[in-house]
């Protein structure tokens, strides 16, 4: 029952398609009928919006689908087209490029292979199932792996972590013939020479609407409507508006008491204060829970369940054992992708290495080599080749086929690659019962936000004008960094009139109807295997000893050209100076070449446009089978442990347990610090509990234990937890 849940909802299945071009033209091409020489649909997945509904790709194709009708589509979705004519594909994804494709080509004899999938390690599976001999791209991999930026904690590049596999661009389509695989740029922000900015947005505006009405209109029972103190919810929230249905939605933001950062919290104070000031105006009520659902796993399974998803694109692996969703479907708009029509990457433009730049457009790779030490944040750990290697890599997806300079092709570069890794979870949450929509994510917006100067998208015309075209009070309202500049007209009344400050007392009904859901999620029964039941596991040590294993089995089955890896990566997290979770993510794409810990996979063979699952066998005379797939290795248990500490007046307690596979084969040194200040310590041995006076430490402070281990043996590799804080 788990297994199958685990499978359902929160695992996707992969799929690879092998394309076998035949080498020699149909005999008979001249002679097909008219319907043979247009490309039909022969496979797709995902999750395609039309005007009529949202379809599931993965349950079979809708009728009479044509490549010409299905672009410029939402969703997150691929489909792969075949025309009987001259025997060739075209492979065409929504239009963001959420639904992520990558590809790789060889030649078998005369023949032209190409291998598609929607997960990069079950197309390193696909090819060395194939034959085909894969390795790790050190550059970009070591560029991943070695930084904390937020660039680098999502694809940053065409080229992926694996030789030979590259990532399909975001709106560019793949035609496949007998010379190869050929990309067809379609860059998102062009439009037609004699388009014009309203028109675009007039256009941008209906379609949303038309969407946003399906949803609405859908006998969904529970539909939500996200909303902040940003422009990109209000938006959104003014579109649902004037369709004219925004009664048919609850409101929901996020409550700041949930949020441990400081600055955070602030941000989030914000949000509260302005969205209920626009759900009084609006006439709306809070989004309630209506009922959850949960499962709990183990650290492996939590793995799996991320790289199912995420392998080599994107790493926020947060280490969780446990995943709940709703026991119904519900709907969801958002403001997401808003970013594309005003400006991106604004922390990276703050930075002083990016205003030491040219930023000319005659300069724009030379200023990338130089901003790119910035982004990878540990490059000095890299061999200079290396390291000027991933630099010129870096360069290069910043080269987008536009005479720009720096500061504009970042834009492009994000909606290349962070906007759709951020994003792109459509089918993800489709699957745990949430259905999103992005309504600002339209073509046409994105085509008029290139009409108008940088400085006046920068300041956020397109947001400002898509308010007044549909439900201009709207604008009226201050957002969460105040009212819009002087450059926009508002009315002097409404300049003047600031949003309140932050009041707990004010946002009592809500903060009274998150501590009931709060409650409800807390009460939901998760579901385990009675098996093999599986218990908490703290996620920083758990990530933290996954990421120490595969940085040693990476050592040990690759000549990795980073020197002590298999000590560099533990100690750098042990630092604090990479995310244990992240980083874990990342050693394990990386040695899916090694260890074929690929996520599972749908093979599928087409030869002329017929398709044959599971089968390695082609119908070409040059190739009839290829190897058995590659043992599967497992992985390593990881080191979890939790460190207790206890006090009274005199004297503080501090006890470690671990799991007790592990217990004898580390050593322990442990720290107690009163608030920043370390004031005592026991230094490494095998036992797992001290003892330390409080006498010298004053009444009412804070004291917390650090705790390093070191496994024993040669390896000094050095894992790090906190315990709670405790008040005297």
């Amino acid at each position: 029952m788990t297994d199958n849940l685990i499978d359902q909802k929160l695992k996707r299945r992969g799929v690879v398609l092998t394309l076998a071009m035949d080498s020699r033209r149909p005999e008979n091409a001249d002679s097909l009928p008219s319907g043979d020489r247009e490309y039909r649909a022969v496979y797709g997945r995902g999750l395609l919006w039309t005007d009529s509904g949202v379809f599931s790709l993965d349950n079979g194709l809708p009728d009479g689908l044509r490549s010409q009708t299905v672009r410029d589509q939402p969703g997150q979705w691929f489909l792969l087209f075949h025309r009987a004519f001259d025997n060739t594909y075209r492979i065409i994804t929504d239009t963001l490029g959420y639904h992520r494709l990558y590809y790789s080509s060889f030649r078998r004899g005369d023949d032209q292979i190409v291998v598609i999938g929607d997960n990069q390690s079950s197309v390193v599976g696909e090819l060395q199932r194939l034959g085909c001999s894969v390795d790790v791209d050190w550059p970009i991999a070591a560029s991943h792996l070695l930084s904390t930026h937020t660039m680098m904690q999502s694809s940053f590049s065409h080229r992926t972590m694996y030789t030979g596999i590259r990532s399909l661009p975001a709106g560019a389509e793949l035609v496949v013939d007998q010379t190869g695989a050929n990309e067809e740029i379609k860059h998102l922000f062009s439009s037609a020479s004699d388009a014009r900015y309203d028109e675009l947005l007039e256009a941008g505006i209906a379609r949303a609407q038309a969407q946003i009405r399906l949803l609405a209109n859908s006998p969904i029972s529970d539909k939500r409507h996200a909303l902040s103190g940003g422009r990109d919810s209000r938006m959104a929230m003014a579109l649902t508006v004037s369709a004219g249905v925004h009664r048919e939605f609850t409101m929901m933001t996020a409550d700041p008491r949930r949020n441990w950062k400081p600055s955070s919290r602030k941000v989030l104070e914000h949000d509260l204060t302005v969205a209920s000031e626009l759900r009084r105006h609006l006439g709306m009520q809070w989004s309630r829970e209506s009922g959850i659902i949960g499962v709990r796993y183990d650290a492996h399974t939590s793995l799996d369940i991320f790289q199912s998803h995420d392998a080599g694109t994107r790493f926020a692996w947060a280490g969780t054992g446990t995943t709940t969703w709703p026991s119904a479907l519900r709907a969801e708009i958002h403001g997401g992708s808003g970013e594309l029509l005003r400006r991106a990457y604004q922390n990276m433009r703050n930075h002083p290495t990016f205003g030491a730049l040219s930023n000319r457009h005659d300069t724009v790779s030379a200023d990338a080599r130089a901003l790119y030490p910035t982004l990878a944040t540990h490059h000095g750990y890299m061999p200079k080749e290396m390291a000027e290697e991933a630099a010129e890599a870096f360069a290069e997806s910043l080269t987008n086929g536009i005479d720009a300079p720096i500061s504009e092709q970042l834009n492009l570069h994000y909606a290349a690659f962070r906007n759709r890794d951020h994003f792109g979870q459509i089918n993800q949450h489709f699957a745990r019962n949430s259905l999103k929509l992005y309504p600002l994510a339209q073509p046409e917006f994105l085509q008029a936000s290139r009409l108008i100067s940088s400085n006046d998208r920068n300041q956020g015309r397109v947001a400002y004008d898509i308010i007044r075209m549909t439900y201009p009070q709207l604008n009226e309202f201050a957002f969460d960094d105040g009212h819009w500049t002087e450059a926009f007209p508002l009315a002097v009344q409404a300049r003047n009139h600031e949003a309140p400050p932050y009041a707990p007392d004010d946002h009592r009904d809500f903060f009274d109807g998150e501590d009931t859901d709060t409650a409800g999620r807390a009460a939901a029964r998760l579901l385990s295997d009675p098996k093999h039941p599986s218990a908490p596991f703290d996620s920083a040590s758990t990530a933290a000893s996954m990421a120490a294993s595969s940085a040693s089995e990476l050592s040990e089955r690759s000549d990795t050209p980073l020197e002590n890896l298999h000590t560099l990566i533990p100690t750098l997290i042990a630092q604090g100076r990479l995310v244990a979770g992240n980083t874990a993510a990342k050693l394990e794409s990386m040695t899916a070449v090694f260890t074929g810990r690929h996520t599972p996979y749908d093979s599928v063979l087409f030869t002329s446009g017929q398709a044959a699952s599971n089968s390695v066998l082609s119908t070409i005379a040059e190739w009839h089978s290829a190897p058995a797939a590659p043992v599967r290795i497992a992985r390593d248990e990881p080191l979890v442990f939790h460190v207790d500490l206890e006090s009274n007046r005199d004297e503080a307690v501090v006890t470690i347990r671990c799991n007790s596979e592990f217990a004898t084969s580390v050593d322990w040194a442990i720290y107690l610090y009163q608030e920043q200040t370390k004031i005592d310590q026991k230094w490494y041995d095998d036992r797992r509990s001290a003892r330390f006076s409080l006498s010298n430490v004053p009444v009412k402070s804070r004291i917390r234990a650090l705790v390093f281990t070191r496994e024993k043996g040669t390896s000094n590799r050095v894992h790090r937890k906190f315990s709670a804080w405790r008040t005297v």
